[in-house]
């Protein structure tokens, strides 16, 4: 849903019509073949990294008109950046200030670490391995202080960029330190380049990650599974997509999930069966 209004004119605000709509939308199912087809034939590059090139050069070779990064942007904006300065926060120490800051905190640590959580089990089902939730959480929590001294901001774990990483073969801590370190120097140096990339192909692979993100096999155990699950699952799952609110979807669930186990519970009758005079005065 957030690629959407890359197919609209962003000067007037309309759905983009006659051959500005036919590049974007050829170009994105471009990328996305390509992304898909790849690593059926080789798996030794990373196929992602192929589909941008590919179709970059095609825009850029034949001159096409089509929407690049920099059209997005507001203008005089540039992704250009450079070291953060080193900065301690200058707040007063009080209950106050605890007050104004927790509240939004406790909201932050809780989708950040939800999502890293989600990624983690998400990764562990690719690569059929078993990460630790404790050291994720830690090493979390650490960055993100030590982010705040850097005039950073609080993050979690990228289900986007990992299963990029992991469908380009990935499977260790080698490919995230690249991916930051890569990250950096584009934002530093290239950041010229990644201006003229065109929007259609990274359309494409943020379609094909959404599509590889979602556990379709779950249509599958949906018969077997108590109704009550089903709901929950299918109601988190819209109120997500709806209101890009992971927090509020997931207290939701937990809520009718709450519900529906007391209620199921309340239908059970138990009955305890005592013999004598002295179980019976115990009991």
């Amino acid at each position: 849903m957030a690629q959407f209004p890359n197919f609209y004119n962003k000067a007037t605000g309309d759905l983009l019509s006659g051959s500005p709509m036919y590049i974007m939308l050829a170009l994105t199912l471009l990328t996305m073949l390509i992304i898909w087809g790849l690593p059926k034939l080789t798996k030794a590059v990373p196929s992602s990294l192929v589909a941008i090139l590919v179709v970059s050069a095609i825009v850029l070779g034949f001159g096409i008109d089509t929407m690049q990064v920099a059209d997005i942007m507001a203008e005089g904006e540039s992704i250009k950046g450079g070291f953060p300065p080193l900065s301690i926060p200058q707040l007063p120490f009080t209950l106050e200030t605890f007050k104004i800051i927790i509240p939004y905190a406790a909201i932050v640590a809780g989708v950040g670490l939800i999502e890293s959580l989600l990624t983690l089990n998400i990764i562990d089902e690719i690569t059929e391995t078993r990460g630790s939730g404790n050291k994720e959480c830690v090493a979390q929590g650490t960055a993100n202080i030590l982010s705040g001294f850097l005039s950073g901001m609080g993050g979690c774990a990228m289900i986007g960029q990992s299963l990029i990483n992991t469908s380009a073969g990935a499977r260790a801590r080698l490919s995230g330190i690249t991916a930051a370190v890569m990250l950096l120097v584009f934002i530093m140096f290239g950041s010229s380049l990644i201006e003229r990339l065109p929007m259609a192909a990274l359309v494409g692979l943020m379609f094909m990650v959404a599509i590889g993100t979602f556990e379709w096999a779950s249509f599958k155990t949906f018969g077997k599974m108590p109704k009550s699950d089903v709901i929950v699952m299918v109601l988190v799952t819209l109120i997500t997509a709806i209101t890009h609110n992971l927090a509020v979807a997931v207290l939701l669930g937990v809520v009718i999930s709450a519900l529906a186990y007391s209620w199921e519970n309340a239908k059970r009758i138990r009955a305890v069966k005592t013999c004598g005079r002295e179980r019976s005065e115990a009991l």
